[in-house]
């Protein structure tokens, strides 16, 4: 085989595809541009623009050598001979620099994903009344109950890394599956015997061929697993934190940009769920025997999670909300002591917390919304038009809600960003590989890696948390 015109082959791949993906930036780029709602492309946008091009063409760059590596296992591995690694240097040299770069773009790819998924706004939303008229009296464990649920499923994956790389290492180490890529035309689970006058037992790029299908097939199966059988049969941990929400009386206003978020509408269709035992059983029991209302937001309907798209006067009214405590906090707060802190803070929740439960019920006279369903496009391109819908729209200008079936508001935690958290992984684990040409260390520092992308994950995310939502950090476990 001629290695030149293997070689043009992946460059010409690599260059097509960057290509299409730099297509793929700029319309995110432009959907976070209006999701923001700028006016104008400044720094930031173009910032962005690049962040999106780095995620995208890391993937390229992991993707083709990767698939390369499996053509290169499949038809090169009979024709090999002695001087094999003399003559086709110049290739395993350039899939090390093509995984070196793959690996950088998906890291910072990585660490743009944490940095959005930590910095977005977050209210959880008490719809419960208090039984004496002082809202003072309103309990607040609901709420923390609420916040720890969410603070726990924000790191949450289907695929288990741990889980994940011992299997794979369990097919490569101990089934023996890393011999076919040894350096011999011979195809077989036992150890590999050296050619005569060769240097190496395992050739890199057959090492990667084998272990990039394994590392896929495994993870497919246990996504598979999770979707058909765990998720079904045992716990959906989305659901049951929406669930959760609905028992407890408390819905999740959230806004990843400007003018662009999503709700969780927790409301109890029994008005009241501070209840004693007895009370909340039969309150379930009701809802199960469809005695009671809908858990929906619009009457009869089960609908309980839309995407947001708010005008700029509710953002700055929401912002304006905040402002107090914003100010105080800091320096403000050691110097005027904790019962002054707490004063401000409980004021500024009680306050927010009353007009987003005003704007949810259509009670406030210059802010309103409309809902209906996305349409095809709209999914496709994961991005809603400005599209009016009749007069009925007039007056109500940019206040959209819309239906998400399709869960998209986990693009705000782990679980929605399952794809370019699994490549990073698969891409740190062949890129140590072909470096180390030890299976068993890549396994280690993928690992490791990963755990510290999740403590970071968890670290920055509880205190975003804890600041935007007014729950003490102390109480978030």
């Amino acid at each position: 085989m001629d290695a030149d015109t293997f070689t043009r082959n992946i460059w010409i791949s690599i260059g097509s595809l960057s290509g299409a993906g730099v297509i793929l930036a700029f319309m995110r780029t432009w959907a976070w541009f209006s999701k923001s709602g700028r006016e104008i492309i400044d720094l930031a946008t173009i910032g962005k623009f690049f962040a999106y091009i780095m995620g995208i063409v890391g993937t390229v760059f992991f993707l083709v050598p990767a698939a390369g590596s499996v053509w290169w296992l499949v038809f090169i591995k009979k024709q090999y001979e002695p001087d094999f690694e003399d003559k086709y240097k110049k290739v395993q040299n350039q899939f090390r620099i093509l995984l070196i770069v793959a690996f950088v773009l998906k890291t910072i790819d990585i660490i743009h994903v944490i940095a959005r998924q930590t910095t977005i706004d977050i209210f959880f939303m008490d719809w419960e009344r208090p039984k004496a008229g002082d809202l003072n009296h309103v309990s607040a464990w609901r709420t923390c109950f609420v916040a720890n649920e969410f603070n726990e499923i924000q790191t949450f994956r289907r695929i288990r890394v741990s889980f994940h790389l011992l299997l794979v290492l369990l097919l490569l180490k101990v089934i023996g599956l890393e011999n076919f890529a040894s350096a011999n035309p011979i195809v077989s689970l036992s150890e590999p015997v050296r050619m005569e006058n060769s240097t190496v037992d395992y050739d890199k790029i057959f090492r990667t061929g084998i272990a990039f299908p394994i590392l896929v097939g495994t993870a497919f199966l246990q996504y598979i697993a999770y979707i058909i059988f765990y998720q079904r049969f045992i716990e959906d941990k989305i659901m049951n934190f929406v669930d959760l929400c609905s028992v407890s009386n408390i819905s999740v206003f959230i806004l990843d940009h400007i003018r662009h978020g999503y709700y969780i509408h927790g409301r109890s269709p029994h008005g009241t769920t501070d209840v004693n035992m007895k009370d909340m059983l039969m309150n379930l029991d009701r809802e199960s025997r469809m005695m009671s209302g809908t858990r929906g937001l619009q009457d009869n309907s089960p609908d309980q999670i839309f995407i947001m798209k708010i005008n700029r006067s509710f953002r700055m009214q929401y912002e304006a909300l905040f402002r107090k405590y914003y100010d105080f906090v800091g320096s403000k707060r050691r110097t005027n002591g904790r019962e002054n802190y707490t004063d401000v803070m409980l004021e500024s929740y009680q306050n927010l917390n009353s007009f987003l439960c005003a704007y949810i019920d259509c009670s406030l006279p210059t802010h309103h919304y409309f809902i209906r369903n996305r349409y095809f496009l709209e999914k496709l391109f994961n991005y809603e038009f400005q599209i009016g819908i009749g007069s009925g729209l007039a007056g109500y200008l940019d206040s959209l809600f819309f239906v998400d079936n399709d869960r998209t508001f986990t693009k705000i935690l782990f679980y929605g960003e399952e794809n370019s958290l699994f490549i990073w992984n698969a891409t740190t684990f062949l890129f140590i590989d072909y470096l180390s040409q030890d299976y068993v260390l890549a396994a280690i520092l993928a690992y490791l890696l990963n755990l510290i992308a999740v403590g970071l994950r968890n670290s920055f995310g509880r205190r975003n948390l804890s600041k935007k939502t007014l729950v003490p950090r102390e109480l978030l476990i």
